[in-house]
């Protein structure tokens, strides 16, 4: 199926939102649809999906009776239905479920699979939190027919390992698909498109996110280099027409009636005129002026953090409980934090992340062991509902409240996107995003030098969180962060906990160590299941050992054939995929 738009503009009470849009999409592409919040991501899928109408503007589906399924950013559901009612009932306008007993079974089947609690079932689906009801929109997604996807952040309220289960569900699906998503690992394991929306044009680039950052580099790289070119033109142009003017008007005058020198005068007074011309088109068409963000100072950033003497323990844990009613979530877990740690906090959503970081913090006491913070600690924490926050007061005087001067609070605000007058705007007039960002300038500015962060990137652009994640990668204070941003996680942590079963399990590496070590772990418990359930394990693991030599081996032949570019890079990233874990079924074997 294919959808070819062209001109589409939409405005809202007198705001252009989008302006003469156009664009395509193909059979086989998985587009990612990146920009600001605010630039019209959403306005544009919903238009495209049929929800709202352009103001102008043409739409065409190939073949015209396709189906386009919208994933709504905050699914909405019949009033009154049930969770088990709305899937039921999705199956049931799906063509291709004939019979009510098939009908039932795929209901309880893909409700299981995406983890809905069957006490759950009966509830009513607008009741749910908002990670059930992404949930249960991607139940609606599976059991429905359509030639084309439209999602708008999927990913939003979903786990780790829920996120990890889209990925692969998407990626093998074969329907063209948009993704609005600010989750950048998310988009680099799917997309093979970017679309970059801003607020003159919609511009396409091929790869994935990491490909589309590569080519803005070097776009931005080009553009300083037009700039600075064009600039230096404009100076020779404006020197070369001063001075020829003042010799024509002293030549001009000196010359009298010589023809000779009136001549030669005439000629120069022709060169200045082609001079002038080529400076006015040059003024026509001027680049502007590449904007590039102050970048936060390393000092500034670490004022309070470099001289202070920390000792090599900040935090120290041991036998902490915590129980909500009869609902155990801690059971005896310890733990300790060192100077310069950057500690990523995982585990499945309602397993007790945030209870965990309040208790470090000082803002739950309501449990069992003890916890001990070293004297010359200050630390700092980022709630997810941003209370810490005055609605009433401007962004520069709320960010002043913690001590810093204007120069150094301004400097850190314009680093993180607020430049200008925006600094003059009223906390109440922000988006959840920009909130965000002031309680983070407030955070770095405070002097902590240990940072607890609790979804600090909820609600913010990719764009903003790469300017947190910079200020974030330049601080040498510790920190301990709950995030659901794989790609954050990536870039940020040198060590892993992740509590599951309400046991804190610690991983002493980066995310790829974590992985690495969860992937060996669950073959591990997987071969002792199958060694346990029908003593054939070793058997099992012999063949698929053999399974994957031959699908490596097949692999390296096309590797050696294939010419493009983009299928190499494809390729090899299934090579090493293939190879990673055919080393961990040989390293089993080996126990």
């Amino acid at each position: 199926m294919n959808l070819y738009f062209n001109n589409i503009c939409k405005s809202y009470g007198g705001k252009m939102v989008l302006e003469n849009i156009s664009g395509a999409i193909n059979a086989g592409k998985k587009i990612g649809l990146v920009g600001r919040n605010g630039v019209g991501k959403t306005t544009l899928a919903r238009i495209l999906a049929g929800q709202e109408t352009c103001d102008r503007g043409q739409i065409k589906l190939a073949p015209a009776e396709g189906k386009v399924f919208y994933l709504d950013q905050q699914p909405k559901y019949a009033e009154k239905d049930t969770v088990y009612a709305t899937i039921l009932r999705a199956v049931k306008s799906n063509d291709r479920v004939m019979e009510d007993i098939k009908a039932e079974a795929k209901v309880k089947k893909v409700l299981n699979m995406l983890g809905i609690e069957q006490k759950k079932w009966g509830q009513e689906a607008n009741n749910l939190s908002g990670g059930e009801k992404t949930k249960l929109a991607l139940c609606q997604l599976i059991v429905s027919y359509f030639d084309l996807l439209l999602l708008d952040e999927p990913t939003n309220h979903l786990d780790l390992k829920n996120c990890e289960w889209l990925e692969v569900f998407l990626a093998d699906l074969a329907k063209p698909m948009i993704v609005i998503s600010h989750d950048r690992f998310f988009l680099n394991q799917l997309v093979n498109e970017i679309w970059e929306l801003t607020p003159c044009e919609l511009k396409v680039y091929k790869g994935n996110y990491s490909a589309y950052k590569r080519q803005k580099e070097i776009e931005e790289r080009n553009l300083f280099k037009e700039y600075d070119k064009q600039q230096t033109r404009i100076r020779q142009l404006k020197q070369v027409i001063s001075e020829r003017k003042n010799w024509y008007q002293s030549a001009h005058t000196a010359a009298g009636k010589n023809d000779f020198y009136r001549s030669k005068a005439k000629k120069h007074a022709s060169i200045l005129k082609a001079k002038k011309k080529e400076l006015e088109m040059i003024e026509k068409e001027k680049i502007p002026k590449p904007s590039k963000l102050p970048a936060p100072a390393f000092q500034l950033i670490n004022k309070h953090v470099l001289g202070d003497k920390v000792p090599p323990y900040l935090v120290r844990a041991e036998n902490i409980n915590k129980s909500f009613a009869s609902r155990v979530l801690f059971q005896d877990i310890s733990f300790c934090i060192k100077r310069g740690e950057k500690i990523v906090l995982l585990g499945e959503n309602g397993i007790g992340k945030t209870t965990l970081l309040k208790i470090i913090a000082g803002f739950e006491d309501d449990y069992s062991g003890k916890v001990s913070i070293s004297s010359a600690v200050k630390s700092g924490y980022f709630a997810q509902e941003m209370d810490c926050l005055d609605y009433e007061a401007t962004v520069l005087d709320e960010v002043l409240t913690v001590g810093a001067g204007i120069e150094e609070a301004r400097l850190l605000l314009a680093s993180l996107l607020f430049r200008g007058d925006e600094v003059f705007k009223k906390i109440d007039n922000l988006s959840m995003g920009e909130k965000g960002r002031v309680a983070f300038v407030k955070l770095i500015l405070s002097g902590a030098n240990l940072l607890i962060l609790d979804e600090p990137t909820n609600y913010m652009d990719i764009e903003s969180k790469e300017k947190m994640e910079e200020v974030l990668m330049d601080y040498k204070g510790s920190v301990l962060f709950v995030s659901h941003d794989r790609y954050f996680v990536r870039r940020l942590a040198n060590k892993v906990w992740e509590i599951v079963d309400g046991r804190l399990h610690t991983y002493e590496g980066n995310y790829e160590y974590y992985l690495s070590k969860r992937r060996k772990e669950n073959i591990i418990q997987e071969n002792e299941h199958v060694n346990n359930q029908s003593g054939i394990g070793v058997q099992e693991l012999a063949e698929t050992i053999t399974r994957l030599e031959c699908e490596l081996a097949f692999l390296g032949g096309k590797l050696d054939q294939t010419k493009d570019e983009k299928e190499k890079e494809k390729l090899q990233e299934r090579f090493l995929r293939l190879a990673r874990e055919l080393n961990d079924f040989k390293c089993l074997r080996k126990r």
